[in-house]
C-alpha cells in the first residue's frame, strides 16, 4: 500500500464508502508515543472501519499488539498485550468537536484528512497504563536479574543514627513574649 499508515487519507470518502482498513504498523512509526516507556520493535495491528453515525464521520478502531513497556519500578522490560476497540468521531474543526455528543471520543481530521497511524497512536495511548508497573513486585526482581535468595534474605538492620543535638531556634521566643517584649540590655 503506497504511503502506508502515515499517508493522509480523505476520511469523507472512507466514511461514505464504509471502507475497512487492516494495517500492520511498526511501533516506531506511531507518532507521539513516549519512547521512555515503550521499548522494542513490535507491531500494532490496526483494523479501522469507517462509516457515518448521527451525521458524523465515525471510525471503529480496533488495535491488537504485544508491546514491551519499561516498568517504572524496576526499569526492566514489561510485556503488555493490547486488545482494544473503540468508536471515534472524526471531526474537521474545533467547532464540530464542540457540537459532538459528549459521550463520544473525537479526533480532529483537519481539512477532512487523517493519518491512520496517528489515529492508531492516539488509541494506543489511551490503552496504556498511566504508570507501567509489573503486577507483582517479584516480577520486577526477576526482570532486574535479582536472584530469589536476595529477595527472601532477612532484612539488614540499619545502624542507629548518631544522636544529634536538638536545635531550637525559637527557644528564647517564649521568654520574650512572657516578659512583655522587653529584652535584657
Amino acid at each position: 500500500m503506497p504511503g502506508g499508515a502515515s499517508k493522509l487519507r480523505d476520511v469523507r470518502k472512507l466514511a461514505d464508502a464504509r471502507a475497512t482498513l487492516d494495517l500492520d504498523i511498526p511501533v516506531a512509526e506511531l507518532p507521539g508515543l513516549p519512547g521512555e516507556l515503550i521499548s522494542g520493535d513490535g507491531q500494532v495491528h490496526a483494523h479501522v472501519q469507517f462509516g457515518r453515525e448521527q451525521g458524523f464521520m465515525v471510525a471503529q478502531v480496533a488495535l491488537d499488539a504485544q508491546l514491551e513497556l519499561v516498568c517504572q519500578r524496576c526499569m526492566g522490560p514489561m510485556p503488555l498485550p493490547i486488545d482494544t476497540s473503540s468508536p471515534v468521531l472524526l471531526v474537521e474543526s474545533e467547532a464540530d468537536a464542540e457540537a459532538a455528543p459528549v459521550e463520544w471520543e473525537t479526533d480532529l481530521a483537519a481539512e477532512g484528512r487523517l493519518s491512520v497511524a496517528a489515529l492508531a497512536a492516539e488509541e494506543l495511548l489511551l490503552a496504556l497504563p498511566v504508570v507501567p508497573l509489573h503486577a507483582d513486585s517479584n516480577e520486577c526482581q526477576a526482570a532486574a536479574g535479582r536472584p530469589e535468595a536476595v529477595r527472601d534474605a532477612a532484612p539488614v538492620s540499619k545502624p542507629a543514627p548518631a544522636e544529634q543535638a536538638t536545635v531550637r531556634p525559637f527557644a528564647d521566643l517564649r521568654a520574650l513574649l512572657e516578659g512583655g517584649g522587653k529584652t535584657k540590655s
